[in-house]
């Protein structure tokens, strides 16, 4: 652990009983980049809280105010109440849920194969967090959603194995049309990596893929230098990046027809070879 993660972790340790004395808190995980280990000088603490029953203002403000520390934001959802704060001169932003919203949202990720991101991240997040307190509670959520379920793979490799067609990215790397090319480029990173996320049974960990080299690390099936690939790919002059982005799409196809054989890539192999004009 390197002096800017324990840190933060060491701030973390602070900040976590002053949730946890509200009996009204069921358990609290430090989550993020902190927890996987990959924090920096630049980076927040993370800090989830999971109630019992709704926070009230004072609940929420309470910690903070006892802490002494500089609140920096509060928003409030359907979902989640979010608050942030300073201490020690690193900023903190707290995710509070109701316990029974994660168990609805867990249920519908691993029961109703649900592809809403944002309930695969919080799965994540209690996957590969750190519980501060209430660690049984942690433990059932893991435990309920420690299988993958099958219906989830199918439904992201529907949703998420589809690309430009070859021969548009050609075009764009041909004419130079950096803005648009690179829309493209990411674009296509983002979904293979979707797609290999799935294909490795992991729950997604952020909408983005924030940790590119983290999440790599953690694909047993991928294709081989796949972060230094994709870093290359977004770097590379338009004609080489349109070649090295097609390379890493064949090999994605092939990863799933070796490892998801009950997926038809047929069609979404037809769209990628789709001809805007076809040879006289």
């Amino acid at each position: 652990m390197n002096d800017e993660i324990a840190r933060r972790v060491a701030l973390a340790e602070r900040v976590a009983p002053a949730y946890a004395a509200n009996p009204k808190v069921a358990a609290v995980l430090l989550a993020g980049s902190v927890a996987r280990g990959t924090a920096d000088r630049f980076s927040d603490i993370e800090i989830d809280v999971f109630w019992h029953a709704p926070p009230t203002e004072h609940d929420r403000m309470e910690p903070i105010a006892r802490g002494g520390w500089a609140l920096l934001y509060q928003h409030v959802d359907e979902y989640e109440w979010a608050d942030g704060f300073y201490i020690g001169g690193v900023k903190v932003d707290t995710s509070q849920f109701l316990v029974s919203t994660l168990d609805q949202w867990i249920g519908d990720v691993v029961d109703r194969a649900d592809l809403e991101v944002e309930k695969q991240i919080r799965i994540s997040a209690i996957q590969h967090g750190r519980p501060l307190s209430g660690g049984a509670q942690i433990e059932r959520w893991r435990a309920r959603a420690a299988a993958y379920p099958e219906a989830l793979l199918q439904a992201t490799l529907a949703e998420h194995l589809w690309f430009e067609p070859r021969e548009v990215i050609e075009m764009l790397a041909a004419r130079d049309n950096a803005l648009l090319l690179q829309r493209w480029l990411v674009e296509a990173a983002q979904r293979m990596l979707d797609v290999l996320t799935a294909l490795n049974r992991l729950y997604l960990p952020h909408p983005f893929h924030k940790w590119l080299d983290w999440e790599a690390a953690q694909l047993r099936v991928a294709p081989p230098d796949l972060a230094s690939r994709l870093r290359r790919m977004l770097r590379a002059e338009p004609l080489a990046a349109a070649e090295q982005l097609h390379q890493l799409i064949e090999e994605v196809f092939a990863l799933v027809e070796r490892h998801a054989p009950a997926f038809d890539t047929s069609t979404m192999r037809a769209n990628f070879e789709l001809r805007r004009v076809m040879p006289a």
